[in-house]
């Protein structure tokens, strides 16, 4: 198949990256919240399990940010692990219970604490040249943070379900839910928020990889790797860069949502 032109790409872009295509997106609990403090932390929850059956993700996030309110950054300041956990006690998702949600909650709070708002503590993690470095030290300096007190080790496990909800590209995974908070705070247009707007140049983005948007990719011609990782990523942003190098990622919603339909089901968000 042929790559389209960019006149395709543009139309496809103006007829669909509109709020009236959002639903169902993971993206909703992302939008709209006045303070950017508050804005970053409900993309990175949103995020981070923005993977699995749309609906279901949904309804997980729906029950999060019922005890998360309207001031995210402040519940996580206020709230105590512990009380996260009762809160959270009932809450099943895929392998991830109520416990890792308290806990991703209480890291986060600690990086915060430490760092003030998670766009300095990016800025903190980038090296300038190169997004996988970056988004590796901003995932591990969260997850480096005190476990404690809902888990006795002083250091997170390494096989902690909560490391797969900020999985980092350092191993070579795709890290698409990282890729996808990313879009989210640091684009501004009708459908991403861009909290981060004006921090982060968005020409550096790479696309948010999972099997659908590789299908997608390879239909297309933008890429003929096998591999669903950072590398087929990285090469299906260059080849959208041709069209748009300042921003390649602003066709990512309207692309490859709109592929959905033609080339894979668009009820499920993969890994």
């Amino acid at each position: 198949m042929r790559k389209p032109q960019r006149s395709e790409l543009e139309r496809l872009y103006a007829a669909h990256h509109r709020p009236e295509f959002l639903w169902p997106d993971p993206l909703v609990f992302a939008r709209g919240w006045t303070d950017p403090r508050d804005g970053e932390v409900a993309a990175l929850v949103a995020a981070a399990f923005a993977y699995g059956r749309v609906e279901k993700i949904l309804e997980a996030l729906g029950e999060i940010f019922d005890h998360l309110g309207d001031r995210p950054r402040e519940a996580l300041g206020h709230v105590p692990p512990r009380e996260w956990q009762e809160r959270l006690g009932r809450f099943v998702y895929r392998f991830h219970k109520g416990q890792d949600v308290a806990l991703l909650l209480h890291l986060v709070a600690q990086a915060l604490e430490r760092w003030g708002t998670l766009a300095d503590l990016f800025e903190r993690s980038d090296p300038g040249d190169d997004l996988r470095a970056a988004l590796s030290g901003f995932s591990d300096a969260i997850l480096g943070g005190d476990p404690r007190p809902l888990l006795r080790e002083p250091r997170l496990p390494p096989r902690h379900p909560v490391r797969h909800l900020l999985a980092s590209p350092a191993a070579g995974g795709a890290a698409k839910r990282m890729c996808l908070f990313l879009r989210w705070v640091v684009r501004r247009d009708p459908l991403d928020p861009g909290y981060w707007h004006g921090r982060v140049d968005p020409g550096r983005l790479v696309v948010p990889l999972d099997a659908h948007v590789a299908r997608v990719g390879r239909a297309l011609g933008f890429t003929a790797r096998k591999s669903n990782d950072w590398k087929t990523a990285v090469e299906i942003t260059r080849s959208l860069a041709a069209y748009d190098r300042a921003d390649p990622v602003r066709f990512d919603f309207s692309l490859f949502r709109f592929g959905m339909g033609r080339y894979g089901p668009g009820s499920v968000w993969n890994e």
